[in-house]
Parts: C-alpha cells; sequence; structure tokens
C-alpha cells in the first residue's frame, strides 16, 4: 500500500487542474477589463498566484469558476484604479520656469514633469499632492502610510525640487 500524496503534490495537482479548465476564461475576462494582452497576463497569473495561496479554502465544481472570476476581476478593476494614480513618466523636461522652487511647484505642469523624474519613494505622494492637489490626511489615508510620512516625503520632494532648480539653472 502506497502513502498517500504529500498535500503539497494534491494543492500543485489541483492547481494546475484550475489552470488547465479556466485559464483560458479568466485571461479573457483580464482582456476585457485591462484592454492589454500583455497586461492581462500579468493579471492571470497573479489571479492563480492569488488562488494557490487560498487553494485549501477554494470551492469545487462550478463554484470555483466563479470563485476565480471574482478573484480576477477585484484585481483587474484594482490595477485600472491603480494605473489612473500612477503617474505617466515623461521622457524630457519642459522649460525650467523662473523662480524659487516654490514658484517652480506652483507650475502644475512643471510639478507633473519633475514628479515623472524623482526619485521613486517620492513620485506618489508628490503627485497626489502638487499634481492632483489632494491635501495630506487624504494621501495618507490612500497610500496606507502616516500623516507624518506624507509630510516628510513631500518637503524631500520640495528638497529635491530646489536642487534640481539650481542645476539647471
Amino acid at each position: 500500500m502506497t502513502p498517500p500524496p504529500a498535500p503539497r503534490v494534491v494543492q500543485d495537482d489541483r492547481l494546475t487542474e484550475l489552470y488547465r479548465t479556466y485559464g483560458p476564461v479568466i485571461y479573457a475576462r483580464c482582456v476585457r477589463l485591462l484592454g492589454e494582452p500583455v497586461a492581462a497576463e500579468d493579471a492571470t497569473q497573479e489571479t492563480f498566484l492569488r488562488v494557490h495561496r487560498h487553494l485549501a479554502t477554494a470551492p469545487t465544481s462550478h463554484e470555483a469558476l466563479l470563485w476565480i472570476y471574482r478573484i480576477a476581476t477585484n484585481y483587474c478593476l484594482n490595477e485600472v484604479r491603480n494605473r489612473k494614480r500612477r503617474p505617466d513618466l515623461l521622457r524630457e523636461l519642459p522649460e525650467l520656469p523662473t523662480g524659487d522652487s516654490e514658484d517652480l511647484l506652483a507650475d502644475r505642469d512643471f510639478a507633473a514633469r519633475l514628479v515623472a523624474e524623482a526619485p521613486e519613494n517620492l513620485r506618489v505622494v508628490a503627485w497626489l499632492h502638487h499634481v492632483d492637489g489632494m491635501d495630506q490626511g487624504a494621501i495618507a489615508e490612500l497610500e496606507g502610510i502616516s500623516r507624518r510620512t506624507v509630510v516628510t516625503r513631500i518637503a524631500d520632494f520640495a528638497a529635491y525640487a530646489a536642487r534640481f532648480a539650481k542645476r539647471s539653472q
């Protein structure tokens, strides 16, 4: 008598079966929501990674498709929402407006382009504050960080803008 397979093997087999059965349907859903085949491939992969994490509680039969479909839909909708928050990176900076760093940040277009060139840890907070005009409390809540961290990152971005202005003159 052979011992039963290890639980990991059973889970891997179940994941493979779910992917083979529902992978194309999930990919099609992701393409419809995201509009880009490459992004849909990533979303499909992320969906099945999430399925794998919760495979022990996964429903069986037709309910499994509904469950995976819901995971994919939620993931894709979050991606669509997050795209709106991410700044578009620009190839070139515009002409530098004259004035001190406060004046530079007051020019929304310049601020948007400067944010795209800023250090990665400052980009989102700087974009939300200087370009979208959000207050510190709203940014903290949206990003899941403390208000103090937001204040610090805004100050760091202002210092970055001042250094950039000095370099460019």
